[in-house]
C-alpha cells in the first residue's frame, strides 16, 4: 500500500471515529445518517492516504489494527480542539461573546435561575446558552465544545471522578435535608441525625450509575440499612408519596424550591456525608473571558444561601 501525500481531513477522521467507536460501518453510518457504502470509501481512502490498515473487516464488524488504535486515541483530542476552534470562530463572527453552560437537571429549579440573574446583571451583552445535561455526559459535551461549563454534583464519601483532561472545581456543598410528613415526630427539630431514622421506610430518588446506591451507602455511613419501600424518578413524586404518608425520604436542599406545604424537610445534621456541587471544565482549554467569568458567578451563587426551607 502506497502512503498519499493528500491533507488529514477532519470529516474522514470523524468518520473513523464514529466506525471505530460503533465497531461496524453499518452502526457508523447509521450514527452519521450516510450510506454504508460512503463509510466505507472514506475508510478506505483513510487507509490509502495513510499507508497503513487501520482495521480488519470481519462478518461480526470491524477490529482496530494496532495503527487503528493509535489513531483512535489521538482522534479524539485532535476533534475536541477542532470542534473548540470552529465554536471560537462562531462566537467572533456572530461578534459577540458567549459562554455556554451545562447543568444538571434539579439545579435548574434553584441554582441555575440565581446564576443566570447574577450574571446577566454583571455582563449583560454576553449571550448565555444553557444545556441540561448529567454528569456523565458533560466530558463529551466539554470536548466537543457544546459548552465551556459543566455543573456537576457527587458525595463526599464517593467522589465521583474525572478524566486528566477535565478540572473539577468545587463550588459548595449542597446540605441533604429528611422528608417527613407534618405528624412526624421530627418535623418540630431543626436538625437530625440519620441513625435516629433507621427503622423508616424510605421513598428514595433513583439515580444513573456511580450512584444507584448513593442512599444506602449514605445509610450504612450512619451504622443501619435502609428499608426502601419505593424508588422514583423524581423529588416531586418522592414529596407526594411523603406526604400520603407511604415514607420519609431524603433530598438535596438545591430540590427542595418547590416544597409541598404538607411536607416538613429537617436538616441531616452536619455530621453526615454530603452532596457535594462543582463545575467541570477542559484542563488545558483556552478558557475565553465569558467562560471565566462564569465560573466566577458560580462560585458566589452556589455560596449564597438562598431563602428556602429550613
Amino acid at each position: 500500500m502506497t502512503k498519499g501525500t493528500g491533507v488529514l481531513e477532519a470529516r474522514r477522521l470523524q468518520i473513523f471515529s464514529a466506525v471505530a467507536e460503533h465497531g461496524s460501518f453499518t452502526a457508523a453510518a447509521e450514527a452519521l445518517f450516510m450510506t454504508h457504502s460512503a463509510v466505507s470509501q472514506q475508510m478506505a481512502l483513510l487507509e490509502r492516504q495513510l499507508g497503513v490498515p487501520l482495521m480488519l473487516r470481519g462478518p461480526r464488524g470491524i477490529e482496530l489494527t494496532e495503527a487503528g488504535r493509535l489513531l483512535a486515541e489521538r482522534s479524539t483530542g485532535l476533534l475536541g480542539t477542532i470542534a473548540h476552534i470552529e465554536q471560537e470562530m462562531s462566537d467572533l463572527k456572530a461578534r459577540h461573546s458567549s459562554v455556554r453552560l451545562g447543568a444538571f437537571p434539579t439545579a435548574g429549579a434553584d441554582l441555575i435561575p440565581r446564576v443566570v440573574r447574577e450574571y446577566q446583571r454583571r455582563y449583560p451583552e454576553t449571550k448565555l446558552v444553557l444545556r441540561s445535561a448529567h454528569a456523565s455526559d458533560m466530558t463529551a459535551a466539554l470536548r466537543d465544545g457544546s459548552i465551556h461549563l459543566g455543573l456537576v454534583w457527587d458525595y463526599d464519601f464517593d467522589p465521583r471522578s474525572v478524566p486528566a483532561d477535565v478540572e473539577w472545581v468545587h463550588l459548595a456543598d449542597d446540605p441533604l435535608c429528611v422528608l417527613v410528613p407534618l405528624d412526624h415526630p421530627v418535623a418540630g427539630e431543626s436538625e437530625v441525625e440519620l441513625r435516629e431514622l433507621a427503622g423508616e421506610t424510605w421513598v428514595v430518588r433513583s439515580h444513573r450509575p456511580p450512584y444507584d446506591e448513593a442512599f444506602t451507602t449514605l445509610c450504612r455511613l450512619s451504622g443501619f440499612e435502609p428499608r426502601i419501600g419505593f424508588a422514583t424518578e423524581d423529588y416531586l413524586s418522592v414529596q407526594g408519596l411523603v406526604a400520603a404518608g407511604i415514607g420519609i425520604g431524603a433530598a438535596p436542599r438545591l430540590a427542595l424550591v418547590a416544597q409541598r406545604p404538607d411536607v416538613v424537610a429537617v436538616a441531616i445534621a452536619p455530621t453526615s456525608p454530603r452532596r457535594r456541587i462543582a463545575a467541570v471544565r477542559l484542563l488545558e482549554a483556552s478558557h475565553p473571558p465569558a467562560a471565566r467569568q462564569m465560573l466566577e458567578v458560580l462560585r458566589v451563587v452556589a455560596t449564597t444561601d438562598p431563602e428556602g426551607p429550613a
